[in-house]
């Protein structure tokens, strides 16, 4: 069997696996949320990997999922 481009990714933290999350917003939330992640892999300096799985964990944490 052959393998997904994402089968066996780690992060730079460890040995845990990511999964590719694709979703489709209009133009000017995807360039926001860009900006946002760039703004905040500068400010912090963690890798932009984790950047990501942090605002996703905000977003599930707000909403209460």
């Amino acid at each position: 069997m052959g393998k997904s481009k994402n089968d066996n990714k780690k992060t730079e933290q460890g040995e845990q696996e990511l999964e590719l999350l694709q979703i489709h917003v209009r133009a000017d939330l995807y360039r926001a949320f860009r900006r946002c992640v760039w703004m905040m892999v500068y400010e912090t300096g963690l890798p932009i990997v984790e950047v990501h799985n942090r605002l996703i964990e905000d977003l599930l944490k707000k909403n209460g999922c």
